[in-house]
């Protein structure tokens, strides 16, 4: 029977802590995400390149009516190069929702829908699946792979 208690007292307090740094790492990462976002929106990588791991892979999942075209695995410096040499003028905004952030402080992947325009013009939309690490205390994307769709997107 004492077991029993110790166990239910032992089980009260591990879940609060889990929970409260759950939390913690959720919002971490959620203010890593929005950082990342900024800075593609400013052309400013200095904002986004400290988030990435050294070894950070990424892939593109281009859905189109052919069917699925994967495109190569890369790391992100020719996303970071492309954002630091946007002279067009026009913004890049990548407008990210329903964000869902699970996480076992160590591995923890940011799941969200996204609608991204080139400026004022809607240019595609889909899923981002970011995965995190934390290293040192700090939480760096290892990868991210997302989905492009042309004509799915809903334009509420």
């Amino acid at each position: 029977m004492k077991r029993i208690l110790l166990l239910s007292v032992f089980t009260l307090f591990l879940f609060p802590a889990f929970s409260q740094s759950s939390e913690s790492d959720s919002i971490a990462i959620m203010s890593i995400i929005e950082d990342v976002f900024d800075g593609m929106r400013e052309s400013d990588t200095s904002k986004m390149a400290p988030y990435f791991h050294e070894s950070a892979q990424m892939q593109s999942l281009v859905v189109s009516a052919e069917g699925n075209n994967v495109s190569k695995l890369s790391g992100p410096e020719g996303w970071l190069n492309a954002v630091a040499n946007n002279n067009s003028g026009t913004v890049w905004n990548e407008q990210v929702n329903n964000i869902k952030i699970i996480s076992d402080g160590a591995v923890a992947t940011a799941w969200m829908d996204y609608t991204f325009y080139l400026g004022d013009q809607l240019s595609h939309c889909g899923i981002n699946s970011f995965q995190f690490i934390k290293m040192n205390e700090k939480w760096k994307i290892i990868y991210i792979i997302d989905s492009r769709f042309k004509n799915k997107c809903d334009q509420n």
